[in-house]
């Protein structure tokens, strides 16, 4: 790894750690500052809801992703995000059944 003083040098926040057994530095993510394409809000807004939906998954349909992705290197919970946020899965909620803060 980098030296304390090599990182000292560095301006803002920068995480160090190790993957897969090499060094890696990344800088924290930063709010952008110029407005967002109207493609990326609306990603952002199914994101949010799959956030909303995903505590609510009932056991039968976690277990039922777990199967999915079997010996996979996908977790259940990534296979839930992509097919939400794809449009592939959607789950239906009766008007004010589904909480949001």
């Amino acid at each position: 790894m980098v030296g304390r003083k090599v990182i000292s040098g560095f301006r803002g926040v920068i995480d160090f750690y190790y993957y897969m057994g090499i060094p890696v530095a990344r800088t924290w993510p930063r709010k952008p500052s110029m407005k967002r394409a109207p493609e990326v809000q609306a990603t952002i807004r199914i994101f949010k809801q799959a956030n909303i939906i995903f505590p609510q998954i009932s056991p039968e349909v976690r277990q039922a992703y777990r199967d999915m992705v079997g010996s996979t290197n996908i977790t259940w919970k990534d296979m839930f995000f992509r097919g939400y946020i794809s449009g592939t899965l959607r789950y239906f909620f009766p008007p004010g059944e589904l909480e949001e803060d």
